[in-house]
């Protein structure tokens, strides 16, 4: 039987799909490309926006059109918390929320052995942590160390999607980390929906956790996933100058740079912490890669309050900004406020912030070059003999001219050039 999977969301889904690929695997499925014609689709959503909502069920009807016949079905937070609204379209044939995912093959063998399993699957809240390392499908491995969130942002559904924070044993983790690392593995992802919460409800911390990993000197590279301004502790501040094993690449939720919008959005820090923490960090180490979240146009933005936003990013270190134009997600406090701004006016603040986005970016490859970094080779080129894909140590997308890379290899190599939105390495 072929199956294919689709992810929407974050690197946390992305995860869940990682051990329901090779769970699929296990079981004999044909994995095939989302493209392709395949007897089982599965749709693993996200919620965040209603735009989200909306790409689930475009994708429900084009797997529909690939494949009349094909068994649908969606996982994941848009089921968990819109499971009715799901299961009234007749094209999807089975609904299982955040805890359930894995078992989405037992309904599809079931289904397609010619058993009737419920179609709605939906528990109440709660994350899906794997306990143990199963693999991955691409040159790093991910490890899914929190679910779940405390905080209640007004602009966020998340927390009704996957429920409070929850966190892995450490023992479990440091075991995954091993087998990762005996796999091939060379760079690790700890990732989770708020991974500065690790560890809150087992009387421990994600620095505590962190002291752990790199008490070894052997093991893989460590990147770690999106923080809060106010959560960068001394300890990892200090690792970033210290420890060769830390990655030194961090995404920061700025969200905005105005006080009374971060209010608004009942964020628990201010603007200035923001630019406090990208200031340390580039003391400790001026070439970390810093990525920033920011939503543009929440309720109340006035041009005053944008321009406080562009005020604080052009005094704060940073490389690269990922932005989001507000949306307004049902079920979430910011439908209750009021000040909503036009489209077009989020659309033209949103431009001008990607502008501000591109020429910082293009400072920060070029501030590179000439530089000794460690490349994570990815895979070769599939417009290019002898050129591989790859990330650094602080996230730079490289192009390397090689006549024997070795997918999950690290290399040494030297910044050369910068071209477009990737920097080339010197030909070995």
């Amino acid at each position: 039987m072929k199956i294919a999977f689709k992810t929407f969301g974050c690197k946390a889904n992305s995860v869940d799909t990682d051990t329901l690929y090779l769970e699929a695997k296990r079981r004999g499925y044909e994995i095939v490309s989302e493209d392709e014609w395949a007897d089982t689709y599965v749709i693993n959503s996200c919620t965040v926006t209603s735009h989200a909502d909306r790409d689930a069920r475009v994708q429900v009807n084009k797997y529909k059109r690939q494949n009349p016949k094909a068994l649908v079905g969606v996982i994941g937070c848009y089921a968990q918390v819109a499971k009715s609204e799901l299961l009234a379209i007749p094209e999807v044939d089975f609904v299982l929320g955040t805890a359930d995912k894995l078992s989405i093959l037992d309904h599809l063998s079931q289904s397609l052995a010619g058993q009737s399993p419920e179609r709605d699957q939906v528990k109440p809240t709660s994350g899906f942590l794997p306990e143990t390392f199963r693999g991955s499908r691409y040159s790093r491995a991910s490890i899914k160390i929190q679910d779940g969130c405390n905080f209640s942002c007004a602009f966020c559904i998340i927390p009704q999607a996957r429920g409070r924070s929850r966190s892995l044993g450490p023992d479990l983790i440091l075991k995954q980390i091993d087998d990762a690392y005996a796999q091939g593995f060379e760079e690790i992802i700890l990732t989770g929906i708020h991974l500065a919460h690790y560890g809150w409800d087992i009387n421990t911390s994600l620095n505590e956790l962190l002291r752990g990993i790199f008490a070894s000197p052997a093991g893989p590279r460590v990147r770690i996933s999106t923080l809060d301004p106010f959560e960068f502790s001394d300890d990892l501040l200090d690792w970033l100058g210290t420890e060769k094993r830390l990655c030194p690449h961090f995404h920061i939720a700025l969200q905005s740079g105005s006080d009374e919008i971060l209010k608004r959005m009942r964020r628990i820090y201010r603007a200035q912490e923001f630019i406090d923490v990208t200031r340390k960090i580039h003391d400790r180490n001026p070439d970390t890669f810093v990525g920033v979240d920011i939503i543009v146009g929440f309720p109340g933005e006035t041009e005053e309050a944008f321009q406080q936003t562009v005020s604080v990013l052009k005094n704060s270190f940073w490389s690269k900004l990922h932005v989001f134009s507000f949306s307004l997600r049902a079920g979430t406090r910011a439908q209750a406020l009021d000040g909503h701004l036009h489209p077009s006016i989020i659309t033209e603040r949103s431009h001008r912030l990607r502008e501000l986005s591109q020429q910082r970016y293009q400072e920060f490859l070029k501030s590179q070059i000439g530089k000794q970094k460690d490349v994570l080779l990815e895979r070769p080129s599939s417009k290019h003999d002898g050129i591989w894909l790859g990330h650094t140590e602080n996230y730079l997308p490289t192009y390397s001219r090689l006549k024997n890379g070795i997918p999950k290899q690290i290399i040494s190599s030297r910044i050369a050039e910068a071209e477009g939105e990737r920097v080339w390495t010197a030909a070995r």
